[in-house]
């Protein structure tokens, strides 16, 4: 038998095959393991050599999947307003420099100061920008279907992508809410509560933001797109867009919901002899005051808890405050909104969200329930859920931009006269788009260049 030992390896022993050993992918030891603390190195996974570094959220993705799905991981150039990650800090018009004569004295400044070296900069920058941007028409008008779309509906799809989310996510958050409450009714508490109730609104949104997010923003509330356009810049035409989507999600879920409980709305109404309209089903899919609740207590409370629920989620946006960790917003908001509705709830019903009330209320005026429930309660339907929520959330997020938020975005921190100046340029072009008191339009021109001299 041969001697196993080999010379000059201090009495070592060295195996029948030598394992290869790993060579450092940088040439030095530092440089490695550096690497590895980043995770750039292979790990000797149980899910495959394949395998792409856990640390990085993302699944495995083919060499030549961008060939074929060129959409993949495209972000899109502007901002989103989204309830799952911090707002975004933008400029807004009353922000800008050059409207005040302040503004332009220190332009003419610096051009006497001969300052001239960043504006040629800026001329080189723009005239680049015009050139890719000529070469970028040039090249779609030669090659039309170089668009990274395969079929119809992938374009349609991507032009839509923002209202079809809105649309999807108040589908899905008023579907999970109302069957739950229906669920609770009709059945006389003995599939529900309660509680059980408010949870169910709660993690329904929550679920939604999450499934929705990324692309709308997850809004799924008008009193919520009309805040975040007043304070943090929403472009105002995509919140008329949002508010319309809103509503039509409204109205798809009130559908389903009431397609799915149909039968035990009739068993219910069958066994209390009562009208349809009349049964329980009607708290359910509605929301009312109670008869004992004067209509300054219903007013109020609306009022009150879509304050607290604004206000939250603009504390939640808050990169510059105290923000979650990553994921976790979307699941405060749907505890916060669980907590609004079990404490707030009782007198109204606890809606806090026009689209909430109008979607239901218009399929149950089509199922036959009759138009007076839009009158009721001296017509609770306007100013509950649309003007004290809608006002509540301006109030709240007023509070909190006045108490705690310094961001430029928001027009409580703009200098006296850019507030005033932003808030006349936005009637004027607000009256001229919807052509609307044209003869009051000479006046608000004048006062707007009234603030610029």
């Amino acid at each position: 038998m041969g001697n196993s030992r080999e010379p000059g390896r201090d009495g070592g022993v060295k195996d029948a095959v030598d394992a290869p050993e790993y060579e450092q992918p940088e040439g030095t030891e530092e440089e490695a393991s550096k690497n590895e603390g980043m995770g750039k190195n292979p790990s000797y996974s149980l899910a495959g050599s394949g395998a792409q570094n856990p640390n990085n959220n993302q699944g495995y993705t083919d060499e030549e999947y961008q060939k074929y799905a060129s959409q993949y991981n495209k972000q899109d150039d502007g901002p989103t307003w989204s309830l799952a990650h911090p707002l975004p800090h933008i400029v807004r018009p009353g922000m800008r420099h050059g409207a005040l004569p302040e503004d332009r004295k220190e332009d003419r400044k610096e051009d006497r100061d001969g300052t001239t070296e960043n504006q040629q900069d800026s001329a080189h920058e723009e005239e680049v920008r015009k050139q890719q941007s000529s070469e970028n028409r040039t090249k779609k008008v030669n090659d039309p279907k170089e668009d990274g779309f395969f079929n119809t509906w992938s374009k349609i799809r991507h032009q839509l992508r923002e209202p079809l989310a809105e649309w999807l996510g108040t589908t899905m958050a008023m579907t999970i809410g109302l069957c739950a409450t229906l669920s609770n009714f009709t059945s006389s508490g003995q599939a529900g509560s309660y509680p059980a109730q408010s949870l169910a609104w709660g993690f329904g949104f929550m679920v939604a933001i999450y499934t929705t997010g990324g692309m709308s923003g997850g809004h799924l509330n008008p009193a919520i797109s009309i805040s975040l356009s007043v304070f943090r810049g929403f472009p105002a035409r995509r919140c008329v867009i949002y508010i319309a989507a809103q509503l039509l999600g409204a109205i798809t879920a009130g559908g389903i919901s009431y397609a799915i409980y149909h039968d035990a709305i009739v068993e219910v109404a069958r066994l209390a002899n009562v009208p349809q309209n009349a049964s329980v089903a009607s708290q359910a899919l509605l929301t009312l005051p109670k008869p004992f609740v004067r209509p300054a207590t219903a007013f109020f409370t609306e009022f009150v808890g879509s304050a607290i629920l604004l206000g939250s989620i603009l504390a939640l946006g808050d990169d510059t405050n105290a923000p979650p960790g990553a994921g976790m917003q979307a699941f405060i908001i749907g505890i916060i909104i669980s907590i609004v509705i079990l404490a707030l709830g009782y007198n109204t019903g606890g809606c806090f969200n026009g689209a909430r009330d109008f979607g239901p209320r218009l399929v149950a005026l089509m199922a036959g329930w009759g138009g007076n429930i839009f009158r009721e309660y001296h017509a609770w339907w306007v100013w509950g859920p649309w003007i004290a929520d809608i006002t509540g959330g301006l109030f709240g997020a007023l509070i909190y931009d006045m108490a705690i938020f310094t961001g430029g975005e928001s027009p409580v921190n703009y200098p006296p006269r850019r507030r005033k100046r932003a808030y006349r340029v936005r009637a004027l072009n607000f009256r001229k788009k919807l052509r609307i008191g044209r003869k009051k339009l000479p006046d608000l021109e004048r006062s707007v260049a009234a603030t610029e001299q």
